[in-house]
């Protein structure tokens, strides 16, 4: 009998809570017919998606956006171990198991998704206003919709559905790569290879200033469906990229006679990332693609993914500081940045375009009116839906990230945002001309030297004739002994 009464004094606030929820956002209902959500492997799901025109969302309405089978898993690295409120990957299926491509959302068809959960940024906009502003550029990054989460009937919060980049029609735009073509599409990436399979990548032989390799993943076309030959030809392709982008730097080729890089994309990667300051950048959840040879065939950075650790959401590597370049800093987060970067950057042309690109964006995509409009409006439409996710996750008024600013309220979040984002956007303003200035580290006997010599770009002859000093316009100098 008490325990009888106890059931009723838990289970009854449960009933009543779900039976009067109502939410102008989407609610998804997630039932795994009490089967954990596991890493690896996927398990199977039912899912049902509440998205009614009115905006006026109970839990108990049909299941009228999405009504059918899923497989889902747990997604991330460090937030699983972190963060108590997890995010999913997972894919909507037929009966049969069967990869099954619908519109979910309005977003357009496809069967692969991830319901992101926003623990540590408490604005949930980092990631969505990033999207929304690579889009605007003129690029595809994921397209995102808030929606409120029921898993085996238990609220888990605010949540962000998000598309998961991969080769589509409606997202990464590339030729389908059959086994027997080796110059069609492929999408690689620059991540962690804590939990990649083995044989899943392959690391350059051109390196950073601290001599840290990069290691590219095969995204695109899968590792276990990627050739050999495949193999071969996408790291041969990356190792002339690497090596034009050098000469460029060297002899300072203007861009626009470089045919095979989208520069463009580049240029914009790299605004993004240092407008946002993102921690990650350049280095980790790091995508570039490349079209068929049949269409244009051009390297193109991107798409953008993963920013919530941006826009002052963390002080780990000087990140949540508003002056500074992502690139400069003198931290672990500078490891494993291609050394491209650093040689596009001594590139007068690349460096003329940059400024002028940003100069260009500030009238209108990146203005405060254009970027604080996304915020207001977003912010006040999730403003209910953030009250209940943190009445489940009290985190408001604590520290997630060590010596992060801490907000007393969601109101004070959305602020700090965008107090940080406006100084942030006036420094680069005042020194955007100056990004040049970022040397690569040479070592103490180059500096020496470089301090003799008046004139970039001249040739110096010791007396015997044996070393040339070739002095570069990145203020590094390399010695050639000349043999006979």
């Amino acid at each position: 009998m008490k325990l009888f009464f106890f059931l009723i004094i838990i289970v009854t606030p449960l009933l009543s809570f779900c039976q009067t929820f109502k939410s102008n956002l989407p609610i998804i209902v997630i039932n795994t017919f009490g089967n954990e959500v596991l890493d690896d492997p996927r398990i199977i799901a039912n899912m049902g998606i509440i998205n009614n025109a009115s905006a006026e969302n109970s839990l108990f309405d049909v299941h009228n956006n999405y009504s059918g089978q899923i497989s889902i898993e747990l997604r991330g690295s460090s937030s699983q171990q972190l963060f108590p409120k997890k995010s999913y990957s997972f894919e909507t299926q037929d009966f049969n198991g069967e990869n099954n491509n619908v519109s979910i959302l309005n977003l357009p068809e496809e069967n692969d998704w991830v319901l992101y959960g926003a623990y540590s940024d408490k604005t949930f906009l980092r990631n969505s206003l990033t999207y929304h502003l690579s889009r605007k550029m003129g690029h595809y990054a994921p397209r995102t919709e808030f929606c409120e989460l029921f898993l085996n009937n238990e609220y888990q919060g605010l949540y962000l559905l998000v598309e998961k980049i991969k080769r589509d029609k409606n997202r990464v735009d590339i030729e389908k790569n059959e086994k027997n073509d080796i110059t069609g599409g492929y999408i690689i990436k620059i991540d962690k290879l804590t939990d990649a399979p083995i044989n899943s990548s392959w690391c350059s032989d051109f390196t950073n200033f601290n001599n840290d390799q990069v290691c590219f993943q095969y995204h695109y076309p899968k590792a276990d469906e990627i050739t050999e030959s495949q193999k071969l030809y996408i790291e041969d392709y990356m190792n002339n990229i690497n090596s034009i982008i050098k000469e460029m730097s060297i002899n300072q080729t203007p861009i626009d006679s470089v045919e095979n890089i989208n520069f463009t994309s580049f240029l914009d990667y790299l605004i993004i990332s240092e407008l946002t300051k993102n921690v990650d950048a350049y280095r980790l959840s790091t995508f570039l693609y490349k079209d068929s040879d049949l269409n244009d065939g051009l390297l193109t950075m991107g798409p953008i993914w993963d920013y919530n650790l941006s826009l002052g959401n963390v002080d780990f590597c000087k990140s949540s500081e508003i002056s500074e370049w992502v690139l400069e800093k003198e931290t672990a987060c500078r490891s494993s940045i291609p050394s491209y970067w650093y040689d596009l950057l001594q590139n007068d042309s690349f460096n003329l375009a940059l400024s002028n690109r940003w100069f260009e964006l500030r009238q209108d995509l990146l203005s405060f009116e254009e970027i604080f409009e996304f915020i207001d409006l977003n912010s006040n439409y999730i403003k209910d839906a953030q009250q209940r996710n943190f009445e489940l996750w009290e985190i408001i008024n604590e520290y997630v990230w060590p010596n992060y600013q801490l907000g007393d309220s969601f109101e004070s979040e959305v602020d700090y945002l965008k107090y940080w984002i406006y100084h942030r956007v006036k420094w680069i303003d005042d020194n955007i001309n100056d990004f040049r200035l970022i040397f690569p580290d040479c070592n103490s006997s180059q500096k020496k030297l470089l301090k003799k010599v008046n004139q970039l770009g001249q040739v110096i002859n010791n007396i015997n004739n044996e070393i040339v000093f070739y002095i570069y316009d990145n203020g590094c100098v390399e010695s050639k002994f000349i043999i006979d």
